[in-house]
């Protein structure tokens, strides 16, 4: 995984305690080699990871999930993994996926509740492998998932740890390290292009409802945002989604076909911008 491609920015007295830690990219490599297979139980419209405390903190300080308190976690059937239940670590959908499908080192069951809560592994297989585990977040987020899943995979392959940019009225956050290390550098909108917008309607109607309640950003929110994240010192990304038309939202292999062009978005000074342009 390459490294981020902008200036680290450290929160105050935190520079010198990173250097205890390993860089994202090196944790990534012993989630890999050393813990893979691990199992999670998609539950509650996320999945539920029972834990080593090394586990845990690496899935925690690569962004890969969040430690379950407060017993959040009560009622879900975990697997243990490891030497046992330690902790529990709660992992967002499109995350999930790409620990699956991308990093391999991820496999799910389904929790369902019947008479009593237990683990079914698939439909009469041991697991959901990646196919099944993608039609079932499709159906449960819509075309949400699909593209927060393709701009999770695109951003995390480019070097950034992406977060949920709820707080900030976006889609993504992006940081270099973990966020208890560093100040987050971008707020990232996703925005569907034409062709994949068109995609969107013809897709099933399973999933229209979802996808279509979620909506799409028009120019008044992407001028908030912008103004906002001016106000939080942090640069504003439109993520824009480019898909074919006649794309199948319902097969994984959909991720071949889509495309994430980053566009930084800046407010307009003009004293800062006239004079850099006279300057030339």
């Amino acid at each position: 995984m390459p490294p981020a491609p902008t200036r680290v920015r450290w929160k105050r007295g935190k520079r010198r305690v990173a250097h205890r830690h390993k860089r994202p990219d090196q944790l990534i490599d012993e989630l890999v080699r050393d813990h893979c297979g691990m199992w999670g139980t998609h539950a509650r419209g996320q999945v539920w990871i029972g834990a080593t405390r090394r586990q845990a903190y690496l899935l925690e300080q690569t962004c890969l999930g969040r430690r379950a308190r407060g017993g959040a976690e009560r009622g879900v059937p975990l697997t243990p993994n490891g030497t046992g239940i330690e902790l529990v670590v709660r992992v967002c959908c499109e995350d999930a996926y790409y620990m699956c499908a991308i990093l391999g080192v991820l496999r799910v069951s389904e929790a369902v509740e019947g008479r009593e809560m237990e683990v079914r592994l698939g439909t009469g297989e041991r697991e959901m492998d990646a196919r099944a585990l993608w039609k079932k977040f499709r159906r449960e987020c819509g075309h949400a998932f699909a593209m927060k899943c393709a701009a999770t995979i695109h951003f995390r392959l480019t070097g950034w740890l992406p977060r949920s940019g709820l707080q900030y009225g976006a889609d993504f956050v992006l940081y270099q390290r973990h966020p208890a290390l560093v100040h987050s550098d971008s707020t990232v909108t996703l925005v569907p292009d034409a062709a994949a917008r068109e995609s969107f309607k013809v897709d099933a109607a399973a999933n229209r409802d979802v996808a279509f309640a979620h909506g799409w950003p028009d120019w008044p929110d992407v001028q908030a945002t912008s103004r906002l994240a001016v106000q939080v010192n942090k640069k504003f990304i439109e993520a824009h989604i480019s898909a074919p038309k006649n794309v199948d939202w319902d097969d994984p292999s959909c991720l071949s076909h889509v495309w994430v062009n980053e566009t930084s978005v800046a407010r307009f000074n003009a004293l800062r911008h006239l004079d850099a342009y006279e300057s030339k």
